[in-house]
């Protein structure tokens, strides 16, 4: 069957079915008295020399005694299978479950391949017919969210109202904390790349119901991650096949309706010791700040206080660093959090965390971005960031990783925010020697950052050729 390949550039390519390859390699373990190993690996030459796709195809498997093609992962099935069909006296089968969950973590073959076979009904029904058992519930949960990764088109209503009663059922139940765990990680992977799925889940109530557990399990660090994550997922634009979707709307419902910001700078307080679960909630309320008033929303529920505590208290975290520089650019898209915000001592806290970790490009790029937005529009601030060490520090950001596109980007754009209309401050960047990094980063990233690196040099009154684009000649304008 022929189907379009990304990674082939969009042309057509052909694809096998499981069973034809199982064919194959069983041919040549019989006919040409190959090991397996050998017969797998001469079945994917064959094969891929005739333009076939394996992606889709398990090439891990034994030979049974009786000489057929073994899968572990539907033997596995095939278990769980007979266990949901059995009555409620039968044994668990724990080892069942933890294959086919392993073996779905394999790769998207192996779940494809357990999809085809049935596996996401049989889950499901065995999930809601143990409801009441606390370790068959995890262990279905556990091979849902499995089956999900990168599969989200198997949810539907049935498994969605499933979710939703059994989030309901353990926001208030803390007997086995994985559960809840596992119902945020099972919708985070149904959301991912699904637009589809996040808008149903969303209408259905399901946003509601993750803040419930997040609320209700507030002292357990991986619920208060993975429910931060999944909270993220229902604001997410990744799905290439929807055209529009509605992350503002459901970060608006997040914000408005079940005061998000509110709540996770409230946990921030109880998990400033703990740096994953406190990265996870900076980052879901930098997320959440897409309007205005909902960064004026998040300095009222003291944002600021928080993100200098965080530089302040763990100057050597490079993760909990990058999360606080990265709250400080989203609150900042308000101009009067803005000014607020140069009142209150983050912009020298950035600079000092923009020195110390001047290794890591990621705690760069964050830290660049956040004085970039600080200087923008504000010649004041401009010109305090820059008596505190600002042009420095940038320019040697990036010096130190001329290879990372999206530092340089950030780089200049911050140059030509903190040196636009002051005369004075170009005399600074030159000292630091910043002509030769910006013209090397427009050698290194070319097209991706010329118009940026191209504008800091005009701004910096630096020698830059400016392409006109239409000089009204009656022709359209050529890119």
């Amino acid at each position: 069957m022929p189907i379009f390949d990304n990674s082939n550039k969009g042309r057509m390519v052909k694809v096998i079915s499981q069973e034809t390859f199982d064919s194959v390699v069983k041919e040549n373990v019989e006919e040409f008295d190959m090991t397996l190993e050998d017969a797998v690996e001469e079945s994917c030459k064959e094969f891929e020399s005739q333009g076939i796709l394996l992606s889709n195809i398990v090439k891990n498997m034994r030979i049974s005694e009786e000489g057929s093609m073994v899968h572990d992962i539907l033997e596995a099935l095939k278990s769980i299978k007979e266990f949901k069909n059995s009555d409620a006296t039968v044994e668990i089968p724990t080892e069942s479950f933890s294959t086919f969950t392993a073996q779905c973590k394999l790769s998207i073959a192996h779940r494809m391949l357990a999809t085809k076979e049935g596996a996401y009904p049989v889950l499901t029904e065995v999930l809601e017919k143990h409801d009441n058992q606390d370790e068959v519930v995890l262990l279905s949960l556990k091979a849902l969210t499995a089956l999900t990764e990168c599969n989200p088109d198997i949810l539907e209503q049935q498994g969605c109202g499933l979710m939703l009663s059994l989030m309901d059922k353990w926001s208030v139940q803390a007997q086995e904390i994985e559960i809840p765990e596992y119902l945020c990680r099972w919708c985070t992977e149904s959301c991912l790349r699904h637009e589809n799925n996040r808008q149903n889940l969303v209408k259905a109530g399901a946003h509601g119901k993750v803040v419930a557990l997040l609320q209700g399990h507030r002292s357990s660090a991986k619920i208060v991650r993975f429910a931060c994550k999944c909270l993220r997922s229902f604001i997410l634009d990744d799905d290439v096949r929807c055209a529009f979707g509605k992350a503002h709307d459901h970060a608006r419902t997040l914000v408005e309706e079940l005061s998000v910001i509110k709540v996770s700078l409230e946990l921030l307080k109880d998990w400033m010791t703990e740096s994953e679960p406190a990265s996870e909630l900076l980052l879901t309320v930098s997320k959440l700040c897409v309007r205005a008033e909902y960064c004026q929303e998040a300095v009222d529920n003291n944002a600021l206080t928080i993100i200098n505590d965080v530089l302040v208290s763990f100057p050597d975290h490079q993760g909990l660093t990058r999360q606080a520089a990265l709250l400080l650019k989203s609150i900042c898209g308000n101009d009067k959090v803005k000014r607020e915000a140069m009142k209150s001592g983050s912009p020298e806290l950035i600079i000092r965390a923009l020195t110390k970790h001047e290794a890591s490009a990621p705690v760069c790029e964050a830290c660049v971005a956040a004085l970039s937005v600080l200087a923008l529009r504000e010649v004041n601030h401009s010109k305090e960031l820059v008596k505190m060490g600002a042009a420095q520090a940038i320019v040697q950001a990036m010096k130190i990783h001329p290879k990372h596109k999206q530092l340089q980007k950030m780089g200049c754009m911050a140059i030509r925010n903190s040196a636009v209309r002051i005369p004075e401050h170009c005399a600074v960047y030159a000292e630091c020697g910043v002509e030769d990094v910006i013209r090397n980063a427009l050698i290194d990233h070319e097209e991706e950052i010329k118009d940026l690196a191209k504008a800091a040099l005009r701004d910096l009154n630096l020698k830059v050729q400016l392409d006109e684009q239409w000089r009204g000649t009656g022709h359209e304008i050529s890119r």
